[in-house]
């Protein structure tokens, strides 16, 4: 039976649309439309059938995916098994990491690892974020929550902190707030996008409240850029804040917040030389730089 097949059917399965799973394996939507038709011929039998919020699986539809849920975890183990023997480290891994921390941490280090591994080609996935690497959206994560309800192995390999930043010009003639009860009377910018900074952002809902919430941002940089122009005071990572002179920290020593940083892989995927070469490079950075991390 073609994998690549099953593959689609996986994604339509997963997604409950023929566009989303297209832009998911990066395939054009008719293209995934043939695919599932030709399972479909070979198999005899319908797979989805259509309702009101999407597509959904019937009975045998059901079945099937029990069953490619064990081709997928032997695709991977024997994937594992050919590399895992190779010398030399090859081969495309996908690292799924949060974007303020691939533009502001994990870029500027990179050039040492790629001129060292000259046959690995990264990819970066700033999102969706978190990828999931069940669904080989990634095959290393990291990310502020453990394994969850995915099978996972990994560990936490430092701390990332978060503080309240405002622009000079803002903070110039006011007093900064140091307390909870100090922000009346202070703008806050907010976020719009709360599911991929969840903790951050309830942590930051909570201490402005009793602020002026002028703006919601739906990315860190935009946050970035409204602090920047003197629009109000936002939840920023510390290694961001810190480096821009231009900035001030609102109660350094009070107002922060801490969130575990997980580095998590495949269990079938750790074996690869290409994977545990990123795994290592990582948590060495992670290493080296606690403290700028931590904040």
């Amino acid at each position: 039976m073609d994998w690549e097949l099953c593959k689609t059917f996986v994604a339509v399965a997963e997604t409950r649309s023929f566009a989303s799973a297209a832009r998911r394996l990066r395939i054009s939507h008719p293209t995934v439309g043939r695919n599932v038709a030709a399972l479909e011929k070979q198999l005899g039998t319908r797979l989805f059938a259509r309702s009101n919020d999407g597509l959904s699986l019937t009975s045998h539809g059901r079945k099937f995916r029990e069953h490619t849920e064990v081709m997928a975890a032997a695709a991977l183990r024997a994937e594992a098994a050919a590399s895992a023997t190779g010398a030399q480290a090859r081969g495309v891994v996908k690292l799924s990491i949060g974007a303020t921390l691939a533009a502001h941490w994990l870029m500027p280090r990179l050039g040492p690892f790629l001129r060292d591994h000259v046959n690995i080609q990264l990819e970066i996935i700033t999102h969706p974020f978190p990828a999931s690497v069940r669904r080989r959206e990634a095959d290393v994560v990291l990310r502020p929550v453990d394994a969850g309800d995915e099978n996972l192995i990994g560990r936490k390999i430092g701390r990332l902190g978060a503080g309240f930043y405002a622009s000079r010009s803002y903070a110039a003639g006011r007093k900064l707030p140091e307390r909870p009860d100090e922000w009346r009377g202070h703008s806050v910018i907010g976020f719009a996008d709360q599911a991929s900074n969840v903790r951050l952002a309830r942590w930051s809902d909570v201490i402005t409240r009793q602020g002026t919430l002028v703006m919601r941002c739906s990315s860190q940089g935009d946050m970035l850029a409204a602090a920047h122009a003197g629009l109000g005071i936002c939840a920023l990572s510390c290694l961001v804040g810190a480096d821009y002179p231009d900035l001030v920290r609102v109660a350094p020593q009070k107002l922060s917040s801490l969130s575990d940083l997980w580095l998590l892989a495949h269990p079938d995927l750790v074996e690869l030389p290409s994977v545990r070469a990123v795994i290592g490079f990582v948590t060495d950075c992670a290493r080296e730089d606690r403290v700028r991390l931590r904040g």
